[in-house]
């Protein structure tokens, strides 16, 4: 049984053709069409998700999993702008997502006809494509449906970024037929590889990097492929280099830097000045430590080269960019390799550094005994069980992992630092879980969990899913961020105060829960923590307690 809509069974087959069979569904009427025909099609696989900003946020990670596009549907009105939060994360994080919005024939949009808003372009500053389909059903009409559909898909495909698809629907709605009734056409878009042409043109930047004895390589959020990683651990080698890799980049390696803030946060000015680089060689998106963007905005290098795909605008971050090399890393290396090794000591001067830091950093870990939110994350990411998954609340949690170094190479990780908020890291979380076969945890917050709570009313959270809730009352990380004095009756507004726990809601959901203040209860509940379950397991540290910011500080300047 299909939907009778012909403009549907085009979109299905077409979605086929190109081996997308992932569909999020959102409850309504106007979307009854999309419900009918694809829950009916056994090629789609297809989920029941209510809230809409859940629903964009659990294909994100579902889409993070599979590195393939994953649809979305929803009714007319204003449950497409709940998608807007999930359609801007994807569209900076590069994920291929494809939000159809069924909307009402257009000659009764502005009548004050319920459930209708101007949906077309809505998203047009965040997508990739955004097209408007017709309902004609003649043959123009479905040929121009389907070169739009072809074309739009495809941009997702190979850009990697969201696209729109908004349908009218004119009743009746719930027509249905026992065969299809088109044949599209299907468009393909061949891959082409792209490099950099062997001409006069890099000849001044190729002598520039050989010449070079500071050169420093910064990753942000990237998607990385092994292949980058292999390069990169080829180039660390040279003592004129020295790579500093975030969380979110998906890059290790012995040589490389992954603890940015724990090396650089107290940094004496001079010793930076020392230690600035000739050439700032950048790879990836948003860069999570505020410290380093802070260095390299106000002593920012010679040159700075920004290697990346599928860029807007120029992305100048530091205000001194020179060089936007518009390519994949691996053919930028082909020509800007490390075979001839220059003779510096910038790399080793660094080591020393490291050294240093994660002297002081074990020093302090061993000396400090209260049950803050510092001591509590660094021995949860000493737990976390190798080769699982680790999905990574923002603000707090991402910075506190941001110093963590041991076990990265072997643990997962992902955090939603396309727009850096904080809603929909639960669902992100959960839609990554329902297609992955191993452990995956989640480290939260308590406001980020608690705005998002909605994304555990769903039927698909597995049972290898968990969840290490954060509690310390009210979202520490505005007293460590804010350098002034701020009166209580104004900072109320930035830190919620709250005394919430997650135990009803775990009820509600009939998830496991249990809740711990100590770190023997800690340590015991942990040993189990990722133990076969038989529905999916919380774990609630409430570390309110302490003083969390005024650690965290104390930490950082005891680097120094």
């Amino acid at each position: 049984m299909y939907s009778n809509k012909k403009i549907v069974q085009s979109l299905g087959e077409i979605l086929i053709s190109k081996s997308i069979f992932h569909i999020i569904i959102s409850p309504g009427s106007r979307n009854a069409p999309i419900i009918i025909h694809f829950t009916q099609h056994d090629s789609f696989k297809t989920y029941s998700i209510v809230d809409e900003r859940c629903a964009g946020f659990f294909a994100l990670g579902i889409a993070q999993k599979i590195k393939k596009p994953v649809v979305l549907s929803c009714t007319s009105g204003s449950s497409v702008v709940n998608y807007y939060p999930a359609v801007t994360e994807a569209f900076y994080q590069n994920i291929p997502l494809i939000f159809i919005t069924a909307d009402r024939p257009k000659k009764i949009i502005d009548i004050l006809e319920g459930q209708s808003i101007d949906q077309e372009n809505i998203f047009k500053n965040h997508v990739e494509s955004s097209i408007q389909l017709t309902e004609e059903e003649s043959k123009l009409g479905l040929w121009y449906n389907d070169r739009l559909i072809n074309e739009s898909i495809n941009k997702c495909i190979f850009k990697k970024k969201p696209i729109h698809i908004n349908i009218p629907f004119s009743e009746p709605l719930y027509e249905t037929t026992n065969f299809l009734q088109v044949k599209p056409k299907i468009i393909k878009t061949l891959p082409v590889i792209n490099y950099i042409e062997k001409s006069k043109y890099y000849k001044k930047e190729e002598f520039i990097w050989k010449k070079s004895k500071k050169k420093m390589i910064l990753l942000g959020l990237y998607h990385s492929e092994k292949k980058l990683e292999k390069i990169l651990k080829k180039l660390s080698i040279d003592p004129s280099i020295v790579i500093f890799t975030e969380t979110t980049s998906h890059v290790y390696g012995k040589l490389f830097f992954s603890c940015i803030d724990q090396l650089i946060f107290s940094i004496k000015t001079q010793e930076w000045i020392n230690l600035k680089p000739n050439i700032l060689l950048t790879i990836g998106g948003n860069i999570i430590s505020k410290k380093i963007k802070f260095f390299l905005r106000k002593f920012p290098p010679l040159y700075h080269w920004h290697i990346g795909e599928n860029i807007k605008n120029y992305p100048d971050t530091y205000y001194s960019l020179t060089n936007f090399w518009s390519i994949k890393p691996e053919f930028f290396f082909k020509i800007f390799h490390g075979n001839n090794l220059q003779s510096s000591d910038y790399r080793y001067k660094w080591e020393i550094l490291r050294k240093k830091r994660i002297k002081k950093n074990n020093f302090f870990l061993k000396k400090e005994k209260s049950f803050s939110d510092l001591k509590v994350l660094f021995f949860i990411f000493k737990s976390i069980p190798k080769y699982s998954i680790l999905q990574l609340g923002n603000s707090t949690i991402i910075r506190y992992y941001q110093l963590f170094d041991k076990k990265k190479y072997s643990v997962q990780s992902y955090c939603n630092r396309g727009t850096s908020g904080i809603d929909g890291c639960v669902s992100t979380a959960i839609g990554y879980a329902v297609k992955s076969k191993k452990i995956v945890t989640l480290i939260i917050g308590d406001i980020s969990f608690f705005y998002d709570s909605n994304a555990l009313w769903n039927n698909y959270t597995p049972n290898n899913f968990r969840i290490i809730l954060i509690n310390n009352g009210g979202g520490n990380i505005f007293r460590f961020l804010s350098e002034k004095k701020i009166s209580k009756k104004i900072f109320n507004f930035f830190e919620t105060k709250h005394f919430l726990t997650a135990k009803k809601i775990c009820e509600m959901h009939n998830w496991k829960y249990e809740i711990v203040s100590d770190k023997l209860s800690l340590k015991n509940n942990l040993y189990v923590f990722w133990n076969k379950s038989d529905k999916p397991f919380l774990l609630e540290i409430n570390t309110q307690k302490s003083n969390n910011a005024e650690i965290l500080k104390k930490y950082l300047s005891y680097l120094s």
